[in-house]
């Protein structure tokens, strides 16, 4: 399937890093400009060192997901200095997440201040055998693992640090690792963990990454889905996007609304025609902006209106806006080429409603099940809801009406 125009393929690299036994432990984490990437350890020819780094740590957390590309093993990720005391490590998971810190820069109080607060969070720090060497008394507080460059030392100096890094009890990485000799004499030599081509050449893992009207809808979703989002929240979402506030400015004021007064200000809008009814002409507005495909745009909108027409039948009328915000999400996929549990990880959801778009359990996957039953023939309507298969059909038909009412509006 091709990408829409709001994504964009991302990708990060990817090299298993192996204990004695030969299982694998972790993965070193790249950053990947495309399958044409650099080499291990060097940068994104494109980016300056912070926003490969920005970049590497979206691709891993957000459009990929870490889960996806780590399992339950460790993600090895090397970070600059000035990102090691940011707010961005709070959403990081330190259990599951070994840092390489000060590759290139000494030990200082103030690097070694950063050090001890990351290892007191739980991530495992990983630093270079010069920096144990040389202040071994730190290095050992704070390192769970120590780095050496098999390839770059003769093996009389690689046979000492290795020597002195055991005596201090850390784990030891042997990385560069090119041949069975190699492999071998860092077995002799006490390492525990191997990196390297002769184990594994690094491989490429492919996510997408949406574009900023995509995930300025995604936001809004999430928004209009909890019963305690506030006008505050909605207007700072409009507000923070130039082109959504003009649109939403001309919606309030074109001849629809009849108001006697021009509206000057998103919250005015807002307190003047309620959040509901902002929130959805803000979806809607943000949907328009989001999608390069009016076929999917307009199935997206009848399944959503679909969905909160039948709430009442599930004895739910006051979650009536959570429906609409299921159904749209459940048809979402086809708008961008997405698939739908990448979306998700975009968003916090309900439980209830994550199981019902993810796995069809639980009530609401009742809605999803109508839904699709008039979208594919051969599926049988559910018999859980009280509603007679005309009603349901009436129903449909005037979700489709809707749909194409607002779409011809926007």
């Amino acid at each position: 399937m091709a990408l829409p125009s709001n994504t964009q393929p991302v990708f990060v690299g990817r090299q298993p890093i192996f204990d004695a036994g030969g299982s694998i432990v972790g993965f070193e984490l790249l950053f990947r400009g495309g399958h044409s990437a650099p080499a291990p350890g060097t940068s994104h020819p494109d980016s300056d060192e912070d926003s490969t780094t920005s970049d590497l740590l979206r691709s891993i957390f957000v459009d990929i997901g870490v889960e996806n590309l780590v399992g339950d093993r460790l993600a090895f990720i090397t970070l600059p200095r000035r990102f090691l005391d940011s707010d961005l490590l709070a959403a990081l998971p330190a259990g599951q997440t070994a840092l390489e810190i000060f590759r290139d820069r000494p030990l200082d109080p103030d690097s070694v201040g950063v050090a001890r607060a990351l290892a007191a969070r739980g991530f495992r720090l990983v630093m270079d055998a010069r920096h144990l060497l040389t202040d071994p008394a730190v290095a050992r507080e704070v390192a769970a693992i120590v780095r050496i460059d098999v390839r770059g030392l003769d093996r009389t100096t690689l046979a000492r640090q290795a020597r002195d890094c055991v005596s201090l009890g850390v784990g030891l990485l042997a990385e560069k690792v090119e041949t069975e000799a190699e492999y071998q004499l860092a077995r002799r030599l006490g390492f525990t963990y191997f990196q390297g081509f002769f184990l594994s050449y690094p491989n490429v893992v492919e996510g997408h990454r949406m574009g900023g009207g995509a995930l300025a809808l995604l936001r809004l979703l999430e928004i209009l889905q909890r019963a305690d989002s506030t006008l505050d929240e909605l207007e700072r979402l409009v507000t923070s996007d130039a082109a959504l506030s003009i649109e939403m400015l001309k919606l309030v004021n074109s001849a629809r609304f009849r108001r006697p007064a021009p509206i000057e200000s998103i919250r005015q809008a807002l307190l003047l025609l309620g959040r509901k009814l902002i929130g959805q002409w803000a979806l809607l507005l943000s949907l328009r902006a989001a999608s390069g495909n009016p076929q999917a745009m307009e199935l997206a909108l009848i399944r959503a209106r679909m969905s909160e027409l039948l709430a009442p039948a599930c004895g739910r009328q006051e979650d009536a806006e959570r429906f609409f915000t299921l159904g749209l999400l459940s048809g979402i996929d086809r708008l961008f080429g997405v698939p739908l549990a990448e979306i998700l990880r975009q968003i916090h959801l309900s439980p209830e409603m994550t199981a019902a778009l993810l796995n069809r359990e639980g009530q609401m996957a009742l809605v999803l099940e109508v839904i699709d039953a008039f979208e594919h023939t051969d599926n049988p309507l559910p018999d859980e809801l009280d509603v007679s298969p005309e009603a349901l059909s009436r129903l449909y038909l005037e979700s489709i009406a809707w749909a194409r009412d607002r779409l011809s509006e926007l």
